[in-house]
């Protein structure tokens, strides 16, 4: 497609085991893979910010008359906001996905390293964005749950959707279908004897999706050890890395269920009060800062392995 980048042609990752210093070279470069993008999306957000300050100012001008509204230089400050704007969120996205995978990264190795089982080179890059996979690669992650699976099956074999059916394009059976099948990471085929399958998408939106489910279909979070799981993981750490790590996975907690909160106040359907004003806004500036504290959850795990090793 004209003006898209390209993915990379897939090639073959082996499923053998990563060692300890490849899995902490890997999640190290992530680290510093991470830290550019979140550097550059601060650049782009202050970018707007001044811009959108420049911008008051001269809409104050011409609403005290002075100046037309026509000229040009008044326009021109006006598409570069709206450009600076769309490069933010761009980027803002672009950093968010990139530190969800270093989490998703992180968090394999610490099982890995407290409950001694491999970390296939592939299961590395199940989350790396704008990167395909192989069919046999795509084979070691994780799959979609079979009940899902086989109620797309039953769907598809009533007569929705036909795999070259857009969504949204049908209703009823055929939109839930296809929503389904969007929302769990599989696409639906006919193979060469007309029989349906679901197959896994190859996409890395679709691979979060399987990988990730409700956590980043809801929160925009990958799946994070909780309860008995991050005891059994804090377990074998010391205790101040314990500490640590426990505080980090709060404050992603914290900042992702900001936003549950926040629709709720949206969807209320009356007018706010002074204290839900306040509330909005600070639920906001805290789910603002979601990939930040998602990349220091992800430094902690990344810092605390060799500990786990121990």
């Amino acid at each position: 497609m004209s003006g898209q980048p390209s993915l990379p042609t897939p090639r073959s990752a082996s499923a053998q085991a990563m060692t300890a210093s490849e899995i902490d070279e890997a999640l190290s470069t992530l680290a510093r893979c991470s830290a550019v993008l979140l550097k550059e999306s601060q650049a782009e957000q202050q970018r707007v910010e001044e811009l959108n300050e420049r911008s008051e100012t001269s809409i104050q001008q011409h609403a005290e008359g002075r100046g037309s509204p026509y000229d040009a230089e008044y326009a021109l400050l006006s598409v570069r906001l709206r450009l600076a704007i769309q490069c933010a969120k761009a980027h803002r996205d672009a950093a968010h996905e990139f530190v969800c995978w270093w989490m998703d990264a992180a968090v394999t190795a610490w099982n890995s390293a407290v409950h001694g089982t491999p970390m296939p080179y592939t299961r590395l890059g199940a989350a790396a964005p704008d990167t395909l996979m192989l069919d046999e690669d795509l084979a070691v992650l994780p799959r979609v749950d079979e009940q899902t699976r086989k109620l797309l099956e039953l769907g598809s074999f009533l007569g929705a959707p036909q795999p070259s059916t857009a969504p949204g394009t049908d209703d009823g059976l055929s939109t839930m279908i296809t929503d389904l099948a969007a929302c769990s990471g599989v696409s639906i085929q006919r193979s060469g004897t007309d029989a349906i399958e679901v197959v896994d998408d190859d996409d890395p939106e679709a691979r979060r999706r399987r990988l990730w489910g409700d956590c980043w279909l809801e929160l925009r979070i990958p799946t994070l050890p909780a309860g008995g799981e991050l005891d059994a993981l804090l377990g074998r750490a010391p205790r101040e890395t314990a500490d640590r790590l426990l505080n980090a996975a709060r404050a992603v907690v914290s900042a992702a269920m900001a936003s549950l909160r926040m629709s709720e106040l949206e969807d209320t359907g009356t007018p706010w009060t002074p204290a839900e004003m306040d509330e909005y806004d600070q639920l906001s500036a805290q789910h603002d800062r979601l990939t930040q504290l998602l990349a220091n959850y992800a430094q902690a795990v990344t810092e605390s392995l060799a500990d786990m090793r121990a």
